[in-house]
């Protein structure tokens, strides 16, 4: 939840416009881990790859052909056309793969004490990862160019 705020927070203050079809492509993304996990044999760390890659170009793609072109568009366009991607995005998906519920699987099945307390070892590469990204992000804004033109 952290690293979708993060996200959330990052195309607001870039673009200015309030991506409600964010979550669509965080699902996207959900679709082909699963789907290239599940049907195509691959490994899980390639599956989260490519599943990055994936909605990465899904990203650029709707950044250059819906909101590119609506940059100097009333506000309200920005919002209509996130909001549309969103829809889009959710029908094509249960379209292709359906609406039911699926399980990911995952190499990572022990339970772990943790100053005793009990927690899947998946949850703890979740929020180690999550953390390990957001000090990524946080020294490529504040340590290279690139970041610095973003925060200014």
């Amino acid at each position: 939840y952290g690293l979708v705020a993060l996200g959330l927070t990052l195309v607001y203050g870039i673009l200015h416009v309030p991506n409600f079809s964010h979550g669509a492509l965080y699902m996207v993304g959900a679709y082909v881990s699963y789907i290239t996990m599940v049907d195509f044999g691959v490994n899980y760390w390639v599956a989260m790859l490519l599943a990055a890659v994936a909605v990465a170009l899904l990203a650029v793609l709707c950044e250059r052909l819906v909101f590119n072109p609506l940059r100097h568009a009333p506000p309200i366009h920005d919002k209509i056309a996130a909001i549309g991607i969103m829809l889009f995005l959710e029908a094509l998906v249960q379209m292709q793969w359906g609406a039911e519920f699926r399980r990911m699987p995952t190499p990572y099945t022990d339970i772990l004490d943790i100053a005793g307390m009990t927690i899947p070892a998946q949850r703890v590469l979740i929020i180690a990862g999550a953390f390990s990204l957001m000090a990524v992000l946080h020294l490529f804004l504040k340590k290279t160019m690139t970041g610095s033109t973003i925060v200014a």
